[in-house]
């Protein structure tokens, strides 16, 4: 391509990519180095990293019993009768392969005779009986299937409330603890895969009746098929289980890309990230980067293709060889007397069906040992949850005139010093108290402790007389309105923004009524819908706030609960000036009816508060009011103000 005239042409680098792709990506200027390509990435501390290689046949045989029965305990819990319909559409459908078996075989004789006319009048019963007995065993899959369709959506909407309602409900220490997300990721796959287990529970289930009803119309010809039956079909089985792990030991070697490239992607294509992109000249490094991993995830597939064609070659020749055995076998018996030719015929068939049975129980089977891992993690999630729901008390409290912490203090699981040593520290009705410290000094862990977010680890923290370890938690947050350092930006509609679950008991005014004390109701008023339009630009018709903006409905929020406990970390750090002034003037008209706590960097906006606790490393360093304690020599908030003064 030519660049256009008084422009210096930029030469271009072409790197290959998969299936003779290549990359174009700017040469490096003044011998500048090319752009390395990504790191090879492993997740090494997966949970069940090489689960699939690791396990023997025994492990698996163990484990499918127990993801069968989790899938069954989820169904039923879900839709029973739904569930009953699929467990006994699968029994019905192995009678029914039993009873056409058998009206094969009794068939097969009659239809022998040496007048076929007279065989096929004596013949059609047993023949009407095994059409019948296919068509009956047909329409119990067809049914089995709508009852799984129907239960499927279920599944998926009850795993991933249980989940998304047990988040919300947590004690926040059990966030704190080592290894939570991992595990809360863990349980997620878990629900995902629930869907998928309840289909493959179903093929497989159906798989064993159909080889149990196979199995046993063979026993009942003669017992030696069995054994040749099971020699038959052992090659397919074992081949069918080793193919299943080079499928999965691809899929475990690009995990990591794959999820780093679905991360990527979504960085690369939202509007967040657009202009940054662009205005840097991003966009031709991570195309390339993008471009290496499709390449890395691609090439590793293309790999597992060779050998996974080899090894079902392989089972395929060997369970040929031992198929052909499986017929010679009534041949054979056939030429010793012991089996008439048409009993044979009926082997045969029934040999077919078990060979199709064991090949959905082997397929399907090592699917459902590796989603039931996830499976597992899912319920074991559910259950460390649930009993830090439980683990506070059932005292109901009621709005507090004093909030007392008596030697109180807090350490995180993960850490070894505390994020709050014992402190001593009443807080009053009426009062504004703004908390006061470098990052890291207590105050989010204080804020917490307060508002019966975490319980203390030692000492109490009460209101009133009740400690907040013996509250009923919801009790306790039903009267605290809280603004944290990073606000919601919910997808919702301006309305909901604010009042966000809250009765709306004025109709529209009073939630216009608040909207006006945080100076948010020109801002509202400009958007097409009003209270009706959705903030999230992201959607059809929806609209942005700016950052400043956004925590404005933030603090509305608060406002409009009318809380005992009222609790601003940071709440204007956005803001422009007016907006700051408009926030701060109506905590002050708020604060008689309530305890008002701030915690604030800008220390000019101290000054509002009645009383200034100032935290350090942990501990309250010095209280008392702000002009008190900024002339007081030594004192912590003085260098801290006199530092602001001089950027």
């Amino acid at each position: 391509m030519t660049a256009p005239r008084g422009e210096k042409a930029t030469p271009v680098v072409e790197i290959a990519g998969g299936l003779g792709r290549t990359v174009s990506l700017p040469a490096a200027r003044d011998g500048a180095p090319q752009p390395a390509a990504p790191p090879e990435l492993d997740y090494n501390g997966r949970r069940h990293r090489r689960a699939m290689d690791d396990a023997t046949l025994m492990d698996m045989a163990r484990r499918i019993p127990r993801a069968l029965a989790q899938t069954a305990r989820l169904a039923w819990s879900v839709d029973r009768r739904m569930a009953a319909t699929i467990v006994g559409c699968q029994l019905l459908s192995g009678v029914a392969t039993a009873v056409m078996l058998g009206a094969v075989a009794r068939a097969l004789p009659r239809l022998a005779a040496s007048d076929p006319r007279d065989g096929l009048t004596h013949a059609w019963p047993a023949l009407a009986v095994a059409i019948v007995a296919m068509a009956g065993g047909a329409a119990m899959w067809i049914i089995a299937d709508w009852a799984t369709r129907r239960l499927n959506p279920k599944i998926a909407s009850a795993a991933d409330l249980t989940l998304v309602d047990l988040h919300m409900r947590a004690d926040l220490f059990a966030y704190d603890t080592e290894g939570f997300s991992d595990r809360s990721q863990a349980a997620e796959i878990g629900s995902l895969r629930a869907v998928d287990l309840a289909d493959d529970a179903k093929t497989l289930t159906n798989g064993l009746v159909q080889l149990a009803s196979a199995a046993t119309v063979l026993t009942s010809l003669h017992p030696l098929l069995l054994g040749v039956l099971l020699l038959s079909v052992i090659p397919r089985g074992m081949g069918g289980v080793i193919a299943a792990r080079i499928d999965y030991r691809v899929h475990d070697r690009t995990l990591s890309a794959r999820t780093v490239r679905g991360m990527m992607r979504w960085w690369l294509t939202t509007a967040d990230l657009a202009d940054e992109l662009r205005a840097n000249t991003m966009r031709p490094y991570l195309h390339f980067w993008y471009r290496t991993m499709c390449d890395r995830v691609e090439g590793r597939e293309l790999e597992g293709a060779r050998p996974y064609l080899l090894v079902t070659l392989l089972a395929a020749s060997l369970a040929g060889v031992f198929t052909l055995g499986m017929w010679a076998s009534p041949a054979a018996l056939v030429l010793a007397g012991a089996m008439s030719a048409a009993l044979a015929g009926t082997a045969v068939v029934a040999s077919r069906t078990a060979g199709r049975a064991l090949n959905s129980i082997v397929r399907y089977g090592a699917v459902m040992f590796h989603h039931g891992l996830y499976l597992n993690d899912y319920y074991t999630f559910v259950d460390e949850v649930r009993s830090t729901v439980t683990a506070r008390g059932a005292t109901r409290v009621e709005a507090p005139r004093q909030i007392r912490f008596e030697g109180a203090g807090y350490t995180y699981p993960s850490k070894d010093a505390p994020a709050l040593h014992p402190v001593d520290l009443t807080l009053d009705r009426g009062e504004v108290v703004a908390l006061v410290g470098e990052n890291g000094a207590g105050k989010s862990t204080l804020i917490r402790l307060l508002t019966g977010l975490t319980t203390a680890g030692e000492g109490a923290v009460r209101w009133d007389d009740t400690d907040l370890a013996t509250a009923d938690a919801e009790s306790v947050w039903r009267h605290v309105g809280l603004v944290p350092q990073r606000t919601g930006r919910w997808p919702l509609a301006a309305r909901e923004n604010i009042t966000l679950g809250q009765p709306r008991e004025d109709g529209d005014d009073r939630i216009w009524a608040v909207a006006n004390r945080v100076g948010m109701d020109d801002t509202l008023h400009g958007l097409p819908g009003r209270l009706d339009t959705l903030l999230a630009r992201s959607v059809w018709g929806g609209h942005e706030l700016s950052g400043g903006q956004w925590q404005r409905p933030a603090c509305a929020r608060a406002m409009y609960r009318g809380p005992a406990v009222l609790v601003l970390d940071e709440p204007t750090s956005e803001m422009d000036a007016r907006g700051e002034h408009t926030i701060f003037r109506e905590l002050r008209e708020m604060a008689p009816d309530r305890i008002t706590i701030v915690v604030t960097h800008r220390l000019d906006d101290v000054r509002m508060a009645d009383r200034v606790v100032v935290l350090d490393q942990g501990r309250i360093r010095e209280q008392g009011r702000f002009e008190d304690l900024v002339a007081a020599e030594g004192s912590l908030l003085g260098e801290l103000h006199a530092l602001s003064k001089d950027r």
